[in-house]
């Protein structure tokens, strides 16, 4: 019965709804930026590194022993090779941001896989992450937040009144997505329970000086100076250098239980921030990251933004989009203003009901903004129709930034206001409790 119900359990997560969403999402992005980090800076090298002038590989490359896509990563024709090269980049600028994932996850891993069997030599283990796991996520969904595709989805539910229809049953679509994320899950594991394997075998890493002899390899300096200083400091080097092996030993057992489990993906990411600022390794770096962020789920992604969004530097910044969004649209053509105008603000001057509407909406944003502060015989209820009087005519003659400013000066007050009272939020289904120990995530 126990296990009947366990495996039940265990069906239900993998089948009922697609977890991690967001954190997929970030995955997306910061696989992309990990892969134009050397995509980018390697142009001018191009063909020296993967092209016509890389002929000095070929010896190595024609014992790879395994099928590769060479005919698109073709060293015969330079400009055949240019126009790959540079279709790859693109496909890697659609998939930052999320048009028509899918499709460009398996144009862009095979790609890849075509311009990495050119040249071996280059080649790091961040190469070989991106490349296993990239294979994995092609059954995920990896569009769902932060997308091109997102939009587009909402667009047409917002017009059309029903969901994009599913090309495959919701239940198979559910299923694989979520064995993408225990694959990577368990990807991740083994990276890091091999690497503390290999660590606990060497004598640096027991003696506590590891750390040092990295941060003085003169091929991965990126800052000379700053790892010299870092160096200097015996309590940190040896600190240091014992948190990042237990962090990785440990890693198979701390992912089970939550406070553990916060603690070492605090650490690890940490561990691969200093990496990339320190070492360069920004690519591999940036897997890592995108992959420990697998162990969150999207209820504590929901929870951090909803934190963020009541602080006060979300506010400022939202204010000052606005207002740069509103000095751009003067400066447009009443078309185009409209696209980048936020709701309700109008950047005509001849619009004067607009205006007029925006500087009454001000005003009562304002007082309504300043209603939790005072008393019920403090707050002035206006009478309808009753503006003071010229306030027509001042908001008419005000610049058009200045009376789209009000009105989304007046949106973020009334915002900060209503941000203090506890919010109520809706479950959904992708945030439903599971069973205990059914979902492996933060």
């Amino acid at each position: 019965m126990w296990l009947s119900d366990r495996i039940n359990g265990w069906l239900s997560w993998l089948t009922d709804a697609q977890h991690n969403l967001r954190s997929f999402s970030v995955l997306r992005i910061l696989y992309a930026l990990g892969l134009l980090s050397f995509l980018l800076p390697s142009i001018p090298e191009r063909s020296l590194l993967w092209g016509p002038s890389s002929f000095w590989v070929d010896p190595e490359a024609k014992r790879r022993g395994y099928f590769t896509f060479d005919l698109l990563m073709t060293k015969s024709n330079e400009a055949l090779f240019d126009l790959a090269y540079f279709g790859l980049i693109l496909l890697v600028l659609l998939f930052l941001v999320g048009f028509q994932t899918r499709l460009v996850t398996v144009l862009m891993l095979i790609m890849l896989v075509s311009l990495h069997s050119n040249n071996a030599y280059v080649l790091n283990g961040g190469d070989t992450l991106y490349r296993i796991t990239l294979a994995y996520l092609l059954l995920a969904n990896l569009g769902a937040h932060y997308s091109v595709d997102a939009w587009m989805a909402k667009r047409w539910e917002r017009k059309h009144g029903r969901p994009l229809r599913r090309v495959l049953p919701e239940h198979i679509g559910n299923a694989a997505h979520n064995a993408a994320l225990v694959l990577c899950c368990f990807q991740i594991i083994v990276v890091y329970t091999t690497s503390g394997v290999w660590k606990l075998i060497g004598d640096e890493w027991l003696s506590g000086t590891a750390l040092f002899y990295a941060l003085r390899l003169d091929t991965f300096m990126t800052f000379p100076a700053f790892n010299e200083l870092l160096w200097q400091s015996t309590l940190f080097i040896y600190v240091s250098t014992f948190v990042a092996l237990w962090a990785q030993s440990l890693f198979p057992f701390a992912v089970l239980w939550r406070p553990t489990r916060i603690l070492v993906l605090f650490l690890l990411m940490g561990m691969h921030t200093g990496i990339a600022v320190l070492l360069g390794l920004w690519p591999f770096s940036l897997a890592m990251i995108a992959l420990d962020m697998l162990y969150v789920r999207d209820s504590t992604w929901v929870s951090i933004f909803a934190w963020g969004r009541r602080s006060r530097g979300w506010i400022w910044l939202n204010g000052a989009i606005a207002r740069a969004r509103t000095a751009l649209a003067g400066q447009l053509p009443a078309p185009l203003a409209g696209l980048v105008l936020p709701a309700g603000a109008s950047a005509s001057a001849d619009a004067a009901p607009t205006g007029v509407a925006s500087a009454r909406s001000a005003g009562a944003g304002a007082r309504t903004a300043g209603a939790a502060d005072a008393g019920p015989s403090d707050v002035e209820v206006p009478t309808a129709g009753a503006a003071p009087a010229g306030a027509a005519d001042a908001a008419a003659q005000e610049p058009p930034y200045q009376r789209a400013s009000a009105a989304v000066s007046a949106d973020l007050r009334t915002a900060a206001a209503s941000a203090e009272a506890p919010p109520v939020t809706r479950r959904s289904s992708a945030d439903a409790p599971t069973r205990r120990g059914a979902n492996p995530s933060a």
